[in-house]
């Protein structure tokens, strides 16, 4: 009974495969796991992974201004902050926007850090994305830029977790 599942399942998913290969329309488009991403209107290239697996989207940022977050509640505090981002080559942009809300981000120990969240364009596979991205230390990571599931869902993404780099992040901006 179980062979009969497992087999009807591979079978579906084999069929289903070219179809799903072919999928770009004006809807939904497939991207590789592993992208190249811009800031919109700043001249840097960052590499992305498209993580199906996080919710939010995070950049590879060093913070060099911010509020703290319990000053965040008060209308007369400012709500700017001032960051850079690094690609791996070592280029850099600053980046001086507003900052939307605070995240809590559970942590693999089980406890929670606050992130800052701002809202960013990006250009990822020749389309503009404009959605909220968490601020973190990526430094440590393989990847500065990691995309999740919202701006994936946004965007109308499929990722093909067998490919990368599919297409150049070249947006009119």
């Amino acid at each position: 009974m179980i062979k009969q599942f497992v087999a009807g399942a591979v079978a579906a998913l084999t069929f289903a495969s070219p179809a799903m290969a072919d999928t770009d329309d004006d809807d939904h488009f497939m991207l590789g796991w592993l992208e190249h991403v811009r800031i919109v209107g700043l001249d840097i290239e960052l590499d992305a992974k498209l993580d199906t697996g996080a919710t939010t989207s995070s950049i590879h940022a060093v913070i060099m201004e911010k509020p703290d977050q319990e000053d965040f509640e008060d209308e007369d505090e400012s709500r700017q902050i001032i960051f850079k981002v690094i690609n791996e080559d070592g280029d850099e942009r600053t980046i001086d926007t507003d900052i939307v809300r605070w995240a809590a981000i559970k942590t693999k120990k089980g406890g929670l850090v606050h992130r800052p969240v701002v809202e960013l364009e990006l250009c990822l596979g020749g389309r503009i994305i404009k959605d909220e991205v968490t601020l973190a230390d990526r430094a440590h990571f393989n990847y500065e830029t990691l995309i999740g599931r919202n701006m994936l869902k946004s965007a109308g993404i499929i990722v093909d977790s067998s490919d990368i780099y599919t297409k150049k992040p070249r947006c009119d901006d």
